[in-house]
């Protein structure tokens, strides 16, 4: 009598576990890292403002292994000339470095999302960043929509715990709905 169960759960388990496996895990938790301005942790992304050198290696010693720079060119000859060399440190590192430079809304393009997309691959920790988080946060909304399957108040939600917001909710004290009509 115990069998039947017994092989009754093992397969419900089995099927939940494996169709758990194919889920993507949403959660609300962006962890604000309070050592570094405009810096926080999503899932195994770090999402932050320029990094220093410092936050660089603090970035490596937690499992770091790819750095995702959104800064344009003129931005990052501008950093170097004044700090140093991102690209070499990272090298340095032994970090994996990718410049996908994103200027402002003109460069808010399907293109640069996918391109962005490809960067992204596996559950290995990523630092992703620009100057001050404002667009690695859009960039990232609009990944979460297209790629992850999260809504766009899902995607805003994370977005609001880093860097997005819109001047009217702040004015009306209210969280405005953005879910769009297809």
């Amino acid at each position: 009598m115990k069998t039947p169960i017994t092989t009754l759960l093992l397969i419900l388990f089995l099927a939940f576990s494996s169709h758990a496996k194919n889920q993507t895990v949403k959660t609300d938790s962006v962890e604000i890292i309070k050592d570094f301005k405009g810096a926080f942790k999503y899932q195994n992304y770090y999402l932050s403002a320029q990094p220093s050198l410092e936050a660089l290696r603090w970035y490596k010693s937690q499992g770091a292994s790819t750095i995702i720079n959104l800064r344009t060119e003129k931005e990052n000859k501008d950093f170097t000339a004044n700090a140093f060399n991102e690209e070499n440190m990272a090298k340095e590192l032994g970090l994996d470095y990718h410049c996908l430079p994103i200027g402002g809304s003109k460069d808010y393009t399907p293109e640069n999302l996918d391109a962005f997309a490809k960067l992204i691959t596996g559950d290995e920790k990523l630092l992703i960043h620009c100057r001050s988080a404002g667009r690695v946060t859009i960039i990232f909304m609009a990944y979460l929509v297209k790629y992850k399957g999260y809504s766009i108040n899902e995607a805003a939600h994370v977005g609001r715990s880093l860097k997005f917001s819109l001047p009217l909710e702040k004015m009306l004290e209210t969280e405005i709905s953005l879910d769009m009509v297809k």
